[in-house]
């Protein structure tokens, strides 16, 4: 199990009833979505939110990834593929 670290937001009133994810882009975090958080809860105030960082770090440069983008790239993927043909 993987744990993630976040950004939160409690609820403006009450215990939370819902929770809102969000979910940021490759080479941000948690922090650069949470502000958004407030302009929400006046229109959902017993809504909690949270903006988890992803797992990995992107190499070389500050901020996260979810996956790899070299898994989307057409020629690392035909590599990976030769490598492990018999």
């Amino acid at each position: 199990m993987t744990s993630l670290s976040a950004s939160r937001l409690p609820p403006a009133k009450g215990p939370a009833t819902h929770l809102v994810v969000l979910l940021h882009g490759y080479g941000a975090d948690g922090n650069d979505l949470i502000g958004l958080a407030p302009h929400w809860q006046s229109l959902l105030p017993t809504v909690a939110f949270a903006a988890p960082n992803a797992p990995a770090r992107v190499p070389g440069a500050p901020g996260y990834q979810w996956f790899a983008l070299t898994r989307l790239d057409p020629h690392e993927m035909e590599r990976g593929v030769a490598a492990a043909a018999p």
